[in-house]
């Protein structure tokens, strides 16, 4: 939403923030080091940083809060753990039933083309043994945008069947390789030896666009995902190969802090499924603009932050009961004292 700001407001505020100087990381990764062993480090894209001075919002006016520039590595890979690295298949031969039986293949993190995702599948489930020869070829077709599909095998008396199963894992690749989420097959025979790809495939199908999330935001954005108001600072369209650097210039839209103090500010990179970004060690930047306006509903919230997962909030309950309770006695004695100015009334002669 566009606001018009008073020139007689406070002065607008430019938040310039680092990922390298954050007070604390909030997420983490287990990394196998080059000696075989693992261990955990930090994920730059989610971050808390702590203000060393608070940001007073004064009493009639209220917080707006914008994104005025970011710059982002694209280091994040297109084929990513945890994501959209598993194909579940089986090879069949429904002639004598012997059977790879299910196998899972977990795809390598990392950028992958067409051509290489295509090597890596077809080099894998072609390195099984059943009672017959076969060949498995996976074929990218340039024209269509599709991958081609073939199992051949040695003896024309025996019928193959390959299966990939994708409706129950979550974690499936199967945009990638340009399939519904939904179990298919496909046999050796003449007439279904040969398959295209129900869809073109999509080898960035698990991200398109960069979501800046943060705890200031508590409403003004809506997210289709889960049909509620969310966190959402703002989206950058990827508009750069990898290892390129993704810009974000200002955004028209401000969202209101219902903060009287701002004094924590989380900042989360994650993709349209709210999924977290793996910068893969490299770190970011963005500036936050505050702006501020007049007001005439008070703020409810007296200090302390909004929570970074869904936009409800948090603050300082103690230090609101105080104020409570201030504010009461204020009131109580405003009566007393009311009633003692009062002037008496004479009564009169019966």
């Amino acid at each position: 939403m566009s606001y018009i700001i008073p020139n007689n407001s406070k002065s607008s505020i430019i938040l310039y923030l680092d990922s390298r100087d954050a007070t604390s990381y909030l997420a983490t990764k287990l990394e196998t080091d080059i000696d075989g062993n693992d261990r955990e480090v930090n994920l730059n894209s989610y971050f808390q940083y702590v203000l060393q001075e608070n940001i007073e919002v004064p009493l009639n006016q209220r917080a707006l809060v914008s994104l005025q520039s970011a710059t982002i590595p694209y280091s994040f890979y297109n084929i990513r753990t945890g994501i959209n690295d598993t194909l579940v298949y089986e090879i069949s031969n429904l002639t004598t039933s012997a059977s790879t039986g299910g196998q899972i293949l977990t795809l390598p993190s990392g950028n992958y083309t067409a051509f290489s995702l295509q090597d890596e599948i077809q080099e894998t489930l072609n390195n099984h043994s059943i009672d017959v020869n076969y060949n498995f070829l996976m074929e990218y077709d340039s024209d269509k945008n599709k991958f081609l599909y073939k199992i051949e095998n040695s003896s024309n008396e025996n019928v193959l069947q390959v299966d990939f199963f994708f409706s129950n894992e979550v974690k499936s690749c199967n945009v990638e390789m340009g399939f519904e989420p939904s179990n298919l097959k496909f046999l050796s025979t003449t007439t279904q030896n040969l398959r295209y790809s129900q869809n073109v495939i999509d080898i960035n199908g698990s991200i398109h666009g960069v979501y800046i999330r943060s705890n200031l935001v508590s409403k003004g954005t809506l997210d289709s995902q889960n049909g509620t108001l969310s966190n959402i600072l703002a989206r950058l369209p990827i508009n750069v190969q990898s290892g390129g650097i993704i810009f974000g210039g200002e955004n028209n839209h401000k969202s209101i802090v219902d903060l009287k103090y701002i004094n924590t500010i989380t900042i989360r990179l994650t993709d349209e499924r709210n999924r977290i970004l793996d910068l893969n060690g490299l770190h970011f930047q963005i500036a936050i603009q505050l702006d501020f306006l007049y007001s005439k509903k008070p703020i409810l919230i007296p200090t302390g932050g909004l929570s970074e997962s869904g936009g409800s909030s948090f603050h300082n309950e103690k230090e609101e009961k105080e104020l409570e309770i201030q504010r009461r006695l204020k009131e109580k004695t405003k009566k007393t004292q009311s009633k003692i100015n009062q002037p008496v009334k004479s009564k009169k002669n019966i």
